[in-house]
């Protein structure tokens, strides 16, 4: 029987001395950002507090959780911006079906030269939809901790030759989290 998001999230923060963790609300939680200007080259969360929504979703903390938050990636997915605005978004297309990523947490790079593809040719599950454009870490998840800056690098290829093209591109990081529960009246 393998080790559920919970488990692993308290695992995790205890070896990182952060034994308060245990004590706060689970949740689940999704922060995305997202470049509506294109271009072949993307970082996302850096700089994201910069970003209203509906560009980001990640607030004035930008690419840090807050004392005592956290979040468990089980999913890693990318989607492309309809407009400079942000407001309409559709998966990966045809034409832009490849994104070869990192995800940085604090210095350490914890997933390298990743890709995903439209229709789920990437090493890891996805429903195989035609517009799935997401990996799935269910079971492994990697811990984001709380006050540790985290970026994804991006790069977009077109699927047929596998040359770089520049989109619109935006990522969402999605899984089990931790919010702050002061546990007393306010």
């Amino acid at each position: 029987m393998g080790m559920s998001a919970q488990d692993k999230m308290l695992n995790v923060a205890s070896r990182l001395g952060l034994t308060s963790l245990k004590d706060m609300q689970g949740t689940t939680r999704m922060v995305y950002d997202s470049n509506a200007t294109a271009s072949v080259n993307h970082t996302f969360f850096k700089g994201a507090a910069q970003r209203a929504f509906p560009l980001s979703n990640v607030g004035a903390n930008g690419n840090q959780f807050q004392v005592n938050e956290a979040l468990l990636v089980e999913k890693i997915g990318f989607f492309i911006p309809g407009a400079a605005d942000g407001i309409s978004y559709f998966g990966l297309t045809t034409g832009q079906a490849s994104v070869k990523f990192d995800l940085v947490i604090g210095n350490k790079t914890v997933i390298k030269d990743a890709t995903v593809e439209l229709g789920g040719e990437q090493a890891f599950y996805n429903d195989g939809t035609i517009a799935s454009s997401v990996i799935d870490l269910e079971g492994v998840g990697i811990l984001i901790p709380p006050q540790v800056e985290y970026y994804v690098i991006a790069k977009s290829f077109l699927a047929a030759d596998r040359i770089a093209s520049s989109t619109r591109l935006g990522c969402y990081l999605f899984g089990t989290g931790a919010l702050l529960n002061f546990n007393t009246t306010i």
